[in-house]
């Protein structure tokens, strides 16, 4: 019975540390104090990781994010906070800088400012 147990608390912790090793590695945003808005360097950060294969461009059914207007709804409602920066689960297929986190982290901490 005991071998058993101890079996079976081996398999469990073997299972655990190998699933927890195959999780994506989030790099957690902080701030610096900078100012960015959305004219100057988030929309490049959203055209070149967003926009393409079809996730966010024109016309796109996951929501469009070509300009401030259009991507404001995501703002709003905090959808593009949980996905992009407590998620990290966008963009998909890859994976945002410590750089650009920080600074999209920025932009969040100051209200998204347009320009």
């Amino acid at each position: 019975m005991k071998t058993h147990l101890v079996i079976s608390v081996c398999i469990f912790i073997f299972m655990s540390v190998t699933f927890s090793a195959c999780k994506k590695d989030k790099k957690t945003p902080v701030c610096d104090g900078s100012m960015p808005t959305y004219n100057t360097e988030i929309s490049v950060i959203i055209q070149s990781s967003c926009m393409g294969s079809s996730c966010h461009g024109a016309g796109s059914k996951h929501g469009e994010w070509t300009s401030y207007t259009n991507l404001k709804p995501q703002l709003d409602n905090g959808g593009f906070k949980k996905y992009v920066l407590e998620k990290q689960s966008m963009p998909k297929g890859s994976s945002l800088s410590q750089e650009q986190l920080n600074m999209i982290q920025c932009w969040v901490d100051n209200g998204y400012p347009e320009k």
